[in-house]
């Protein structure tokens, strides 16, 4: 690259750099998303089942029909969001109507008056995943807009992640916090964080942040004007994003980096309650994994706008097998010899795992990004909330399938939750489980992802292929198409 490219490239990434105060406003919308997201996965389960009596199988089998309705939803919202026409946007409408179904479905789950049923949890949990479609296709999509600059993707996409780990931090929080201020305990005196008590002050954070961080967005950033419209249907629209490429390299990477995920949180509790005997000190390590998540996400903005986002990533991916290569050695080695150095071992790989977690929401989602452009240049069409709800509902569907196999090969391998002492198959099946076959699938993911095609320079070039097609069709005046990228006079034909 020349130092004429630079300076351009520059000059590019400076008009295109979104300021700080608008970079907040979007980003701080992924707090409540966090603070609803992660109970439904982790305390939802326990609260009907263990607080209000609902048969566990039965609550599983009801969490994961309720799931399946993404691969309607997912892909209808993020087409009508592309679709969209009116003063108020194509991404607002969409999030404007899914905050208020999201807020009261949320309080329902969180507040429920008893007695409850299997029919009433379905209704609310299936309320609560179309208001998660329909906020965040939508609101992905917008973030992918706000700048057409390849290293800029990244610093968007890091800012949403901190506030997501932030939020991630206040849910794991909240329940313990008040179970404390209130009092509630189990029987033998433990914290219960699945409380009536502690599950209402989810419901009531949930009540209250949703509007006003929507309110922040959509006082705050505006939208870009659509540039396309989609002339295709559903079905060729989706054939045409499966004959791109790089986005079947997202896709695959994503959906094995999903089930890989999906395996390793299934069976983390178990893991640090029955193989590592860690008790309540196995919360801390969720905080430090998401704490050094957080801590760690700018230095992958960094990396990625150095080395590429894909290269970046790969070195994300190297850490986490780094981290998790040596769980092995900490249950056979250090558990049965120096249980007390348990936690401090953990705690270290913990410490690294966390540090790695959030390159993949940051990069991939930027890299998403990237791919919604070549996707414009070469269709001639915006289908940017297609895209981001196509891989949304690959990600769900591989994380509801991680929880699916998860348990039930763990349980056919010999791990029994109701015994005091594990056999060795059943210790090895959830080893296996929690990390072996994590490590593997990780390692697919690298392989995947490796020889991703756009860099900057090529999306630079993607993006004045673009604009000139764009202004040969007289869509736009010459030199408005993409913010960032001045078109050369096109010569005489």
């Amino acid at each position: 690259m020349s130092a004429k490219d630079h300076a351009e490239e520059s000059e590019s990434g400076a008009q295109d750099r979104v300021p700080f105060g608008h970079l907040v406003a979007y980003a701080q919308m992924t707090l409540p998303l966090a603070v609803i997201g992660l109970p439904i996965a982790i305390y939802i389960p326990a609260f009907y089942s263990g607080t209000l009596g609902l048969n566990l199988a039965a609550v599983g089998v009801v969490l994961m029909l309720a799931r399946f309705s993404d691969v309607i939803t997912d892909p209808l919202i993020g087409r009508l969001s592309d679709r969209t026409r009116g003063n108020f946007g194509r991404r607002r409408p969409w999030i404007a109507l899914g905050v208020p179904l999201m807020a009261l479905s949320a309080f329902m789950l969180f507040v429920p008056s008893e007695p409850v049923s299997l029919g009433y949890l379905f209704l609310w949990i299936s309320a609560i995943y179309l208001g998660f479609t329909l906020i965040t296709i939508p609101y992905g999509a917008w973030g992918a807009e706000l700048s057409t600059d390849y290293r800029e993707r990244s610093r968007i996409t890091g800012a949403r992640e901190v506030f997501l780990l932030i939020g991630l931090i206040s849910a794991i929080l909240i329940p313990v916090v008040w179970a404390v201020a209130s009092g509630a305990e189990t029987q033998e005196g433990e914290l219960n964080s699945v409380s009536k008590e502690a599950m209402a002050s989810l419901g009531w954070m949930v009540i209250i942040l949703l509007p006003v961080c929507a309110a922040i967005l959509f006082w705050r950033i505006r939208e870009p004007a659509p540039q396309t419209t989609q002339t295709i249907s559903l079905m060729d629209g989706l054939k045409a994003i499966m004959r791109n490429g790089p986005f079947r390299r997202v896709l695959i990477s994503t959906m094995v980096s999903a089930l890989a995920g999906s395996l390793n949180a299934a069976v983390a509790i178990l893991f640090y309650d029955h193989v590592l005997k860690l008790g309540e000190a196995g919360f801390v390590l969720i905080l430090v994994l998401f704490g050094t998540a957080a801590l760690g996400s700018p230095f992958w903005v960094s990396l990625g706008n150095k080395m590429g986002k894909h290269r970046a990533l790969c070195v994300a991916v190297f850490l986490s097998m780094l981290a998790f290569s040596s769980v092995p050695l900490v249950v056979y080695f250090i558990v049965p010899v120096s249980p007390d150095f348990t936690f401090v071992a953990m705690f270290l790989v913990t410490m690294v795992q966390g540090f790695a977690f959030g390159a993949g929401a940051i990069l991939g989602a930027s890299m998403l990004a990237d791919v919604v452009d070549l996707d414009m240049m070469r269709s001639g069409e915006h289908r940017t909330g297609l895209l981001f709800a196509f891989l949304g509902f690959a990600r769900k569907f591989f994380e509801a399938a991680g929880v699916g196999i998860a348990l039930p090969l763990i349980a056919f391998l010999g791990f029994d939750p109701q015994a005091e002492a594990q056999t060795d198959s059943g210790t090895f099946g959830i080893v296996m489980v929690y990390c072996l076959l994590p490590l593997g699938l990780w390692t697919i993911s690298a392989l995947v992802i490796w020889n991703f095609p756009i860099t900057a320079e090529r999306l630079t070039r993607i993006r004045e292929a673009y604009a000139r097609r764009a202004v040969r069709r007289g869509d736009a005046e010459q030199g408005s198409v993409i913010p960032g990228v001045t078109v050369q006079p096109l010569p005489a034909d």
